[in-house]
């Protein structure tokens, strides 16, 4: 499988736990609410206006960036749907590939083993469904996710209902690339006429994991086991008793047919009487037949129509609005980290090691929030280093204070619309 663009985590923490819980690197509390609560923990007196003041230039320093990569990213999109050339477009798919993952990875989503998801449970019991996933029609499927929680699952049948606890993923986006026509031609159509070697990006919310393989497209629903019962038990039983008539109602209008063209007989009133019952018996086993598949495809349709309002109302976006949502995504959790990892260190002093920070920052948020986050130190690190906050004194982490941040900060912008040519600087 590809690994995530944002480093392999801190220990293949992509890949579910001993007790089978999916980790969460995302911090999920709203931007204003996290800066109230950092302004008011630790910081010296008169600071907290100054502190909320740099988390907003930090807001908007980081939109500016992820705006190059907002056009970037649609502007590939667009070309690799207007490209005829197979040779470029795996090309421009290969870099919209790089892109969005990078993206993805920025804002704390972590990537699932699809095949695996698909083919370790094809039933889903809160739809009471079982499904089949054309996986021969895909060039690539990734499958990314971001927030996890334990949530208690009903469905009620008849008079009794059913309970039980599931992980639900807060959000999740697939992308998937379809074969090319020569794959295409060998394997039939593709799901919803989509053209041989195209992109599919989409983005749900609050999806059941045992829900995820209904997310890919051209999933089918296939009969269960229980299903096969319900139908092709009284089939069977059905079935004996009007085969036990077709055979005598056959060798009738055999001997009827004979008779009427010549070849053998008369017709007599008795054996235009047993023809009628023959032929009465045979559209009573045709009437039974088309109720046995009007079942059939009736349990089916409805399996299908359940599939579908599944999907439907967890469908957030698709294509390019997938970048949009994504780009503001990963923007919030890169200020999130930012100003979580310069807080730490400017209201509690600096720390030995970046695990020493890890540990106080993800202590912070289960203590003020009850969230257990597996903190991206790592990359909070790299982005006060980058931005010129972070500094080594001694064998120490330390930050310098708001005057010093405030200040690069301004610097920083300034350089980002220095549009002076070097005329007009010497005349100055």
């Amino acid at each position: 499988m590809h690994i995530s663009a944002r480093k392999r985590r801190k220990d293949a923490a992509s890949a579910p736990d001993r007790a089978g819980r999916l980790p969460m690197h995302a911090i999920r509390v709203r931007r204003p609410v996290l800066v109230d609560a950092l302004a008011s923990d630790g910081l010296a007196p008169g600071d907290e206006q100054r502190f909320r003041t740099l988390c907003n230039f930090l807001g908007a320093y980081f939109h500016h960036e992820f705006y190059a990569r907002l056009t970037g990213l649609k502007d590939i999109h667009v070309r690799l749907s207007e490209c005829g050339d197979m040779t470029k477009a795996a090309a421009l798919h290969a870099e919209l590939e790089k892109g969005l993952v990078m993206v993805l990875g920025q804002a704390n989503f972590e990537e699932l083993d699809t095949r695996a998801i698909a083919q370790g449970s094809s039933a889903h019991p809160h739809l009471e469904v079982q499904t089949r996933t054309p996986h021969d029609q895909y060039e690539t499927a990734r499958i990314f996710y971001r927030g996890v929680r334990e949530d208690r699952l009903t469905r009620r049948r008849l008079l009794r209902q059913r309970e039980w606890r599931e992980d639900v993923l807060d959000d999740v986006v697939i992308f998937v690339r379809f074969r090319d026509t020569g794959h295409h031609q060998a394997t039939g159509a593709l799901p919803g006429n989509a053209s041989p070697g195209s992109v599919l990006i989409k983005s749900f919310r609050n999806v059941a994991r045992n829900e995820l393989p209904m997310l890919l497209p051209g999933v089918e629903v296939v009969m269960s086991r229980k299903d096969a019962i319900l139908i092709g038990g009284p089939a069977l039983l059905g079935g004996i008793p009007v085969a036990l008539n077709i055979l005598p109602a056959l060798s009738v209008m055999l001997v009827l047919a004979g008779a009427l063209l010549g070849v053998s007989g008369t017709v007599k009133q008795d054996d235009m009487m047993k023809a009628v019952g023959a032929l009465s018996a045979l559209v009573g086993a045709g009437a039974f037949m088309f109720r046995q598949y009007a079942s059939y495809a009736f349990r089916k349709l409805r399996y299908q129509k359940r599939l579908a309002d599944n999907v439907y109302f967890r469908n957030v976006n698709n294509d390019t609005g997938v970048f949009d949502t994504l780009i503001g995504a990963a923007e919030d959790q890169e200020i999130k980290e930012v100003i979580l990892a310069y807080h730490a260190l400017l209201a509690h002093g600096p720390v030995r090691t970046s695990t020493d920070l890890d540990r106080r920052i993800e202590a912070w948020l289960e203590r003020n929030f009850g969230l257990s986050v597996d903190f991206e130190v790592d990359a909070a690190l790299s982005k006060l280093r980058r931005l010129g906050f972070l500094s080594q004194d001694g064998d120490q982490l330390a930050v310098g204070g708001l005057d010093h941040a405030l200040s690069g900060l301004d610097t920083l912008w300034d350089r980002l619309y220095d549009f002076r040519d070097s005329k007009s600087a010497a005349g100055t």
